[in-house]
């Protein structure tokens, strides 16, 4: 299972209490489709019941999907390309952005800046890791990566050893979420990253930098305590609208579509 599924799928209806993936007995409910499968010429293998949703979450393929059959609807996580679809689809397309990992509301107690940290795919850090470490190292601060986490608890356990988080990835992807950054909020860790279209919704949420030099900079400036203070102010209550308690209820309400 990838990341999509774990979140959009199992987490989403362990929450709810609703059927995940049955076999029979949901030709009547409201079905949500995680990136459903396709064949090689890029047709779904499901056949879909009266009232159900495609949850693209990053794949611009189910696009064709929903151009196709206009009696399914379609689910995306990126209020940036919400904006831009809305006008196209209209009804057909809603907006739940993706929850974060910090269910139980931890937040960062560790009482240093030592530690800065990159997660996700090595691929996503559109920047060689080993020049990132050495620069970090000039600076007094030890880079911490996790590229193989399988579980909720990897990601938590990961931001809980984490004192500020960077992310570079340039390429405008239209389907780009900021979840990155709302993980690290929800346990008041400040993010410094690449100003990327698909960050609009977390705007004053994370330190822009639109270079590599500006990004090691910016990371330095908050060594100092008071810098992080400031960077870290209400990151919390921004990534509360995140938690799964508030996206779980944005799936129930689809029910009344």
């Amino acid at each position: 299972m990838n990341g999509s599924s774990i979140i959009r799928g199992e987490q989403i209806s362990e929450y709810l209490g609703a059927k995940l993936n049955p076999e029979s007995g949901y030709e009547n409910d409201v079905c949500v489709y995680v990136k459903p499968g396709m064949n090689k010429q890029g047709k779904p293998f499901d056949t879909f019941v009266e009232k159900t949703y495609i949850d693209m979450i990053d794949n611009d393929h189910y696009m064709r999907w929903l151009s196709a059959r206009p009696r399914l609807s379609g689910i995306i996580s990126s209020k940036y390309s919400y904006d831009i679809l809305k006008t196209e689809l209209k009804d057909r397309i809603t907006f739940i952005p993706q929850h974060h990992c910090n269910f139980d509301r931890l937040e960062r107690d560790r009482k240093e800046i030592t530690t800065v940290g990159i997660i996700g795919t090595s691929a996503a850090f559109q920047h060689p890791i080993d020049d990132m470490r050495k620069r970090l190292e000039r600076i007094g601060l030890r880079l911490l990566t996790n590229f193989d986490f399988t579980t909720r608890e990897d990601v938590v356990n990961f931001y809980k050893n984490t004192d500020i988080q960077i992310i570079w990835f340039y390429a405008q992807l239209f389907f780009k979420t900021p979840l990155k950054i709302i993980n690290a909020a929800s346990f008041g860790i400040p993010t410094v990253g690449f100003p990327h279209e698909s960050y609009k919704e977390v705007k004053g949420y994370y330190i822009p930098a639109k270079t590599i030099d500006e990004l090691v900079a910016e990371v330095e400036k908050l060594k100092n305590p008071e810098n992080y203070k400031e960077a870290t102010k209400n990151l919390v209550e921004m990534a509360e609208k995140y938690h799964i308690s508030k996206i779980a209820k944005m799936y129930e309400d689809l029910e009344n579509k």
